[in-house]
């Protein structure tokens, strides 16, 4: 696409007060002093083509300004530009106005705004159509970078530079990269699974954690090395021995009590003690089930009357629950009726201030002069009269509204009311049934209640009817069968206990030497187990320590990888240019690269080692290339020329902008 400007017609927009600037699609320079107008060309080109000036705002001062510095009003202003797109003419306008709109009341107009007209060959079309039909032509962002020599090496990003020149010219793959390095052969597998730049930043992460990790290691030995406990005077195989024979020495004993305790007489007396307990154990069961057998059917009709008693409180408690839910509502509807009542009666002391309000007299109206105390003239009688009388007929029909919207308003409150009461009826109405319901459960509850104690009582007279077993004769001549037994056994115990006492005195003797073993054998084991973990910890420093190594050889051929495609990129980059060349990473004081986009000529970076003619003489190299990748050509304005005196070639439409001795812009067909 070829786009070029055969005429700028600018009215009323910033100095011009109509200005006509016509190119004819070729090269020209503009000459002019300071003020005269040279960049407002350049603004009035990009606002009516985007509605932005120069330096891409769209807030900016476009109107005509007075001696003073103030905008000058009323006026319309309005750009036209007549350019040519691949041979064909089209005309674009776009005209802007003040609109000034009265308020009610004021006599005074007062500024609402602009309103803004577009306009394709003449033809009146919406904002969005013509936003739609440059956008056929050109990207606004594209147009800013083909047509603003400083656009590029100054408004983008670095990141955004870098990225549009790799668009431009491919970007390199990893496996160009390793085939231009066979260095770097080692990395093929890995980055075949992640790209390069990600895998140095986890070799990053990893190798700062493993730092961390290896730094911790010391102090852990060190530990270590404290809590390891004194075992240089205990042997642990003698430990075990005396160990195993203590424990010997323990169950010997154990066994002797035994041995004591289980005399033949002793064991056959407290066999026959066992058997009568579960004799008496047997009786009392059957005696027991006998008693529950007699009270069953008494007991059955306690838990059916104890099931209706709660079934009744269940019933009592749902329906009091339902009353407390409606009384409360009962009670904010008559709170909400007293409000309005409240409401009601405002209204109607208001309907009253408005009924007997009055209009002052005209007698209150001055009709003399109050500087000279004349009369005033006839005419000007009638007009205050003529005034006066549509105020009483303003003020009477305000009063009628006034007075309809009060009663409305009285009226709804009424019947609001009307309504509330209506409701709080049929709630008390609820409330009474509700009231007869409780009255009719609590006689059921009161009956229920009664008859429980009824049925406890005959339970009791049931119950102290009949002995319990203890009681009874068969009882106690078991009871004294086993008292017996006992007896004999405690008669030849006495001897029996004094050597089952010494013989644990010897037991306990023998449990505090196991524990002192044990203890020393702990101390030993718990020495092991912190040994190997001190092992375990050097090893894992050293393990770490080589795995950092590797890492390290990772990431070196990580950023000889970078390097080498930053090379083999900024080899591709450069070859488009004639002028410029660009560095794309800096090396860094660690030997590592950090990414970059610097515009350079001749080794000087654009930013701070050239003037502003080799800045300007740069910025048309890169717009050249960038025309040629978009097979894009639009005209390119180029402030402060004057700095320049050999301006690189161009492929496209250029308009340069110089400072000269003229009052007036004076154009040349360069």
């Amino acid at each position: 696409m070829n786009l070029k400007l055969n005429k700028l017609i600018a009215r009323n927009f910033k100095g011009f007060k109509n200005y006509e600037l016509e190119t004819y699609g070729q090269d020209i320079n503009v000459f002019g002093d300071n003020g005269t107008g040279k960049t407002s060309l350049y603004d009035a080109f990009l606002w009516v083509l985007f509605g932005k000036n120069s330096v891409d705002q769209a807030t900016f001062d476009w109107k005509p300004l007075d001696k003073l510095g103030n905008e000058i009003n009323h006026l319309e202003t309005e750009v036209i530009a007549e350019i040519e797109v691949d041979g064909k003419a089209t005309k674009l306008s776009r005209m802007t106005k003040e609109k000034w709109t009265k308020k009610r009341g004021s006599a005074v107009e007062m500024f609402d705004g602009h309103t803004t007209t577009y306009k394709i060959d003449d033809l009146t079309i919406k904002k969005k159509e013509y936003e739609e039909f440059l956008a056929t032509l050109i990207d606004e962002d594209l147009f800013k970078l083909l047509t603003n020599v400083s656009y590029f090496p100054e408004k983008l990003k670095w990141q955004e530079r870098r990225q549009t020149l790799i668009d431009m010219v491919g970007d390199v793959t990893d496996v160009d990269v390793i085939a231009e390095n066979k260095e770097l052969e080692p990395l093929k597998e890995l980055i075949e699974e992640r790209p390069a730049d990600e895998l140095k930043q986890l070799t990053e992460q990893q190798m700062n954690q493993i730092n961390k990790d290896i730094k911790t290691i010391p102090d852990r030995i060190d530990e270590v090395d404290r809590g390891l406990p004194d075992i240089s005077k205990l042997d642990k195989d003698e430990l075990l021995k005396d160990k195993v024979n203590f424990e010997n020495q323990i169950e010997k004993l154990r066994d002797k009590i035994a041995e004591v305790k289980n005399s033949d007489s002793v064991i056959r007396l407290k066999t026959e003690i066992a058997e009568l307990r579960t004799y008496y154990r047997e009786l009392e069961l059957d005696h027991k089930e006998e008693l529950e057998k007699q009270l069953q059917d008494i007991l059955k009709e306690k838990e059916t009357t104890e099931t209706e008693v709660r079934e009744t409180n269940a019933v009592l408690e749902e329906i009091k629950g339902n009353n407390s839910t409606v009384e409360r509502a009962v009670s904010r509807k008559i709170q909400e009726a007293k409000e309005l009542e409240d409401s009601r009666a405002k209204l109607l002391s208001h309907f009253y201030e408005i009924r007997d309000r009055e209009m002052e007299g005209f007698e209150a109206h001055r009709t003399t002069c109050p500087t000279c105390g004349q009369d005033l003239p006839e005419a000007e009688l009638l007009n205050i009269r003529y005034t006066y009388e549509k105020e009483v007929e303003a003020f009477n029909t305000n009063k009628d509204l006034e007075l309809k919207e009060n009663k409305e308003k009285g009226l709804a409150i009424a019947k609001h009311i009307e309504t509330l009461k209506d409701e709080i009826d049929q709630l008390n109405s609820g409330l009474r049934t509700d009231l007869k319901v409780i009255a009719d459960e609590e006689k059921d509850k009161e009956r229920l209640t009664n008859r429980l104690k009824e049925i406890e009582s005959e339970i009791n007279k049931v119950r102290e009817g009949q002995n319990p077993f203890v009681e009874t004769e068969k009882a106690h001549d078991i009871k004294n069968q086993a008292a017996e037994l006992q007896r004999q056994i405690d008669s030849g115990q006495s001897n029996v206990d004094g050597e089952v006492d010494e013989i644990n005195q010897d037991i306990n003797k023998a449990k505090d030497y196991l524990s002192k073993i044990n203890d020393q054998l702990g101390e030993i084991d718990f020495h092991t187990r912190q040994s190997k973990r001190r092992t375990e910890l050097i090893e894992q420093e050293q393990d770490l320590s080589v795995k950092y190594g590797e890492l390290e050889q990772r990431l070196y051929l990580l950023e000889e990888f970078t390097r080498t495609k930053v090379n083999l990129l900024t080899d591709t980059i450069n070859s488009r240019f004639k002028l410029v060349k660009f560095k794309l990473f800096e090396e860094q004081i660690n030997g590592g690269l950090k990414e970059t986009c610097e515009v350079t000529v001749d080794g000087n970076n654009y930013s701070t080692g050239l003037n502003n003619a080799m800045r300007i003489n740069a910025g048309l190299d890169i717009i050249n290339t960038l025309m040629d990748y978009y097979a894009t050509y639009v005209p390119v304005f180029v402030d402060n020329a004057e700095s320049i005196n050999d301006l690189l070639e161009i492929d496209t439409q250029l308009i340069t902008l110089s400072v000269s001795n003229h009052k007036n812009l004076r154009v040349e067909v360069a």
